[in-house]
């Protein structure tokens, strides 16, 4: 199969199963998105895993309330990092 091919086929779950992930595959995951390349080398993004169901709850609002959110056991979420201050790009930033 070309890589074309794989990158067309998706799946979305409807549902999760209710069982946990092994933290260890999380933590595998994790440190494998932490790793990816980004240009420049940056890595200007985090990569979290949240568990706590009431933290999943507060998470709905910004997933489009999509129930699946609820149900998992680690929703990986990546965010923004703040420049370092001593970082080139935080004084283009402040300006």
């Amino acid at each position: 199969m070309e890589i074309i091919e794989k990158l067309q086929w998706r799946y979305a779950a409807k549902a999760m199963n209710g069982k946990k992930i092994p933290q260890e595959k999380v933590d595998r995951i994790l440190e494998a998105a932490r790793l990816a390349p980004s240009a420049f080398g940056l890595q200007p993004f985090e990569i979290i895993s949240v568990s706590n169901p009431a933290l999943l709850e507060e998470l709905l609002p910004v997933a489009y309330n999509q129930q699946q959110i609820k149900g998992c056991s680690h929703l990986p979420a990546a965010y923004r990092s703040v420049p370092r201050p001593s970082s080139p790009l935080s004084a283009k930033a402040s300006t």
